[in-house]
């Protein structure tokens, strides 16, 4: 029986290893979203709530029991004032099933902030209120970019599965 040569096998072998390392180092990225690090959570005053941005967003969610969409808002702030731009957000769960879904889609979805996208993984789920213990996720580009405070966000992404 003729099969597939030993060094092949081998060959085939390193480079599947080769990938996983470069995959777990983050040297292999989407070339279309700029470099950016998750910087962790922040508490949300009342008063600081109000520099949030209402973000809406259509998802769409498929599993063994079917196909679902809705429609959800994400809360976003863009700081441009230090040395690198930081974007904050936060989603609250209120529509039980259905904000676990929007949560799920927004894990592979990217932020588009004007020309620059992001992965919009850093958007916390949240169940409290501003002021009340909320705490948004937030993430550092960084790449030389300022984008204005009011450049235009958008959530985009596929369907993704549950």
């Amino acid at each position: 029986m003729t099969g597939i040569p030993r060094w092949a096998m081998l060959l085939l072998a390193a480079a599947l290893i080769a990938f996983g390392i470069a995959a777990s180092q983050g040297w292999i990225r989407d070339p279309s979203l700029a470099k950016a690090d998750y910087l962790g959570t922040t508490d949300v005053s009342a008063e600081e709530a109000k520099l949030y941005r209402a973000v809406p967003f259509e998802w769409r969610v498929t599993s063994a029991a079917g196909s679902f969409k809705g429609n959800d808002t994400a809360h976003i702030r863009i700081d441009s004032s230090g040395e690198r731009t930081i974007l904050c957000g936060w989603i609250r769960l209120d529509k039980a099933g259905a904000s676990i879904r929007a949560t799920r889609w927004l894990s592979e979805a990217r932020l588009a902030i004007g020309d620059i996208k992001v992965t919009a993984l850093f958007i916390a789920p949240v169940e409290k209120t501003p002021g009340d213990g909320l705490n948004a996720g937030c993430l550092r580009i960084d790449a030389d970019v300022k984008p204005p405070q009011d450049a235009p966000l958008v959530l985009e992404g596929q369907p993704v599965r549950e």
